[in-house]
């Protein structure tokens, strides 16, 4: 599910009809190009949008969404309360929070996946596929690092999208930030590691509908990631209010 903005091929006239003193109607009209129609739907967008180290979210992309995780007798699969989430303004929506059984008591926003021999493993299962309409859609996986680079923990893990092949974790270009500082006081950094989709073979207009994540052997005794969020990006929010801006102006040039 993609941000739902509404693009029209033609001008929309819009009638307004006022009383006036003689109780006879005046009508008048109103014309929205396309591109000023979004201008005016980019605010509404926007209350949903979060931007994580200069990358930005729709969390509607989560409505319905769960994450499922290894259960088993083999699991380690553990969780901790990092409150990352609140300093980047998507307390509710980590994987940790929407794993079955954790949402809505929020014991913990991070999930750890430990076991690197037997691998463990979690799955983000969104309720309504994700549409992919704009080359800033890009899969972006955050994973806590106590480290101020990029550490072997950071990348010992593979996904698959929608059950297709295995994709390692080299494959995302990876980054370590400073996260900021928690709720509970702690520094935390993270790695942020964005998955290209078309260069891994997706196009405009497919979607996306799991995103499964496992654990591998390294050799590291680190090997154990703590991811904390996944998602798609979306355009950043200025970009559809210049761009409608843009076209407001044209307009108006064109009357003049």
């Amino acid at each position: 599910m993609g941000l739902g903005l509404a693009v029209w091929g033609q001008r929309q006239t819009l009638p307004h009809t006022f009383p006036n003193h003689s109780d006879r109607n005046i009508q008048m009209k109103t014309t929205i190009t396309p591109i000023a129609f979004l201008a005016l739907t980019a605010g509404a967008a926007s209350a949903s949008l979060v931007t994580i180290n200069g990358l930005s979210y729709d969390l509607n992309q989560f409505d319905g969404a769960a994450v499922t995780y290894r259960a088993d007798a083999g699991s380690t699969v553990t969780f901790d309360g990092k409150k990352w989430d609140q300093a980047a303004g998507v307390d509710g929506y980590t994987l940790g929070e929407l794993a079955s059984g954790q949402y809505g008591s929020d014991p913990g926003d991070q999930i750890s996946l430990n076991n690197r021999v037997d691998p463990d493993w979690l799955q983000l299962n969104y309720g309504s596929p994700f549409t992919l309409t704009s080359a800033s859609n890009q899969l972006v996986i955050h994973e806590i690092s106590s480290y101020t680079s990029v550490d072997p923990e950071g990348l010992s893990f593979n996904i698959r999208i929608n059950g297709g092949g295995i994709i390692a974790a080299s494959a995302a270009t990876a980054t370590n930030y400073w996260a900021g500082m928690g709720a509970d006081g702690a520094a935390e950094d993270a790695n942020q590691l964005v998955f290209d989709l078309f260069s891994l073979g997706f196009s405009l207009g497919d979607t996306i509908s799991t995103i499964y994540i496992e654990n591998t052997d390294t050799g590291s005794q680190t090997s154990d990631p703590d991811f904390i969020f996944a998602g798609i990006t979306v355009p950043a929010p200025g970009a559809l209010a210049l761009l409608g801006l843009g076209g407001i102006s044209a307009t108006r040039r064109r009357r003049a």
